[in-house]
């Protein structure tokens, strides 16, 4: 019998097929942005985030793709339905498609346009933020280059978020849960302010006489068109158009900046908050710049953002109190805060989905978390420090400030 004949069948090389995959997509996805821009519909997002994170599971069985729907549709389509809302919060009594001051929506709450002008000029002393920056900084016809800082960051709110998600998914689960509750929460009250408190933009305020002075362009796009990217900036003021014209209270860009800052924050040394920090910062000037938000809504978003991250915590360390006369190791005390992860738990004994080969025996991490989820020596000392304690004997204040 030959060699040949006693080897049987060769076993298929899931892991090549897999990178072959995942290359595959790269290179569609590269092609598509260079060709048609950003995907910024959320149906058209959710479907190229799906089929990205289904090529990670290749080979690893329907299961593994199963998980990757289970986690990501309902989130996805809660968002959808977010989108959505915001056209039936854009509904107003007076017919038309733009409304005045004084209109009423859906629920009867009536439209403020001349509120944040008052409210800004007194914050500034007289001066308006937005018709400053634009006479100070906007020259028609000639962009300068902070244009493109603007742009990029006023773009990055489209994408920002679902990326983090993505890269949670795959390399942090547990905090991936936490996000998506964050940015349901923080969704949620945004959502609710536009019904209850609608408010025009500065851009829009100036094309209808409220804004005395100089007029107050939108200019979000300014930089794709510096940049020769023209398809960006047509993609951008498409989709501009289709959004409620008057859900400027709170400012979910400015809110959402803050979230992901603020998300990352805890625990993190003082060098990387200061990055972090710049982030809503930037995000901040480029909403005043561009004409679409006012400071005061702005001020909202941010408030906002900081009450569910906040909420969040308060909630975590509550369910750690709950578990402290039972936490004895620090597996037990940073996997608990976020709750139960069903695929992948830090030092738990499941199979990864995104990493297990199908059939394959994955050995945990014997130090209980993952690379990614290493924390510093001071939170080693205080878990040792917990563990010691025994049994009833942890409390709160144990427990370091910065990871549960």
């Amino acid at each position: 019998m030959s060699s040949v004949e006693q080897s049987g069948p060769r076993p298929v090389d899931w892991p090549l097929i897999r990178r072959l995959a995942i290359g595959t997509y790269l290179v569609v996805l590269a092609g598509f942005v260079l060709f048609f821009g950003l995907p910024g519909h959320r149906i058209g997002m959710t479907a190229w985030i799906v089929v990205g994170l289904g090529t990670l599971s290749v080979g690893r069985g329907w299961r593994a793709f199963g998980r990757v729907l289970l986690d990501w549709l309902p989130f996805q389509g809660i968002l959808l339905a977010y989108d959505f809302s915001r056209g039936y919060a854009g509904q107003f009594d007076d017919g038309g498609l733009v409304p005045r001051e004084g209109s009423r929506n859906i629920i009867g709450a009536p439209l403020h346009a001349q509120f944040p002008i008052d409210v800004d000029r007194a914050m500034f002393g007289g001066t308006l933020p937005t018709q400053w920056m634009q006479e100070h900084l906007h020259y028609v016809g000639q962009s300068g280059w902070y244009t493109v800082l603007f742009s990029l960051s006023y773009t990055s709110h489209f994408l920002v978020t679902p990326l983090i998600a993505v890269a949670l998914w795959i390399w942090w689960r547990d905090r991936f849960r936490a996000w998506v509750y964050c940015v349901l929460g923080l969704t949620a009250v945004g959502l609710t302010t536009y019904f209850v408190f609608p408010m025009t933009p500065p851009w829009l305020a100036s094309q209808q006489g409220y804004i005395e002075g100089a007029p107050v362009g939108r200019y979000a796009g300014e930089g794709w068109e510096l940049l020769n990217l023209k398809l960006f900036a047509q993609a951008l003021s498409f989709g501009q158009a289709q959004a409620n014209l008057v859900a400027a209270m709170p400012s979910l860009h400015e809110a959402f900046s803050v979230l992901a800052a603020g998300f990352f924050s805890f625990g993190a040394r003082w060098w990387v908050k200061c990055l972090l920090a710049c982030y809503p910062l930037l995000m901040a000037a480029t909403l005043v710049y561009s004409g679409d938000h006012y400071v005061i809504d702005e001020l909202v978003g941010a408030a906002f953002a900081i009450a569910v991250l906040l909420v969040w915590r308060v909630l975590a360390r509550i369910r750690l109190m709950r578990s402290a006369g039972q936490v004895s190791n620090r597996q037990d005390l940073l996997g608990s805060a976020d709750g139960p992860v069903d695929v992948v738990q830090g030092g738990g004994s499941q199979p990864d989905a995104v990493r297990a080969e199908a059939g394959t025996h994955v050995e945990p991490d014997p130090g209980g978390v993952r690379g990614s989820q290493q924390v510093d020596s001071q939170v080693d000392v205080r878990v040792q420090q917990l563990g010691r304690a025994g049994p009833g004997g942890a409390s709160v204040r144990d427990v370091d400030q910065h990871h549960e």
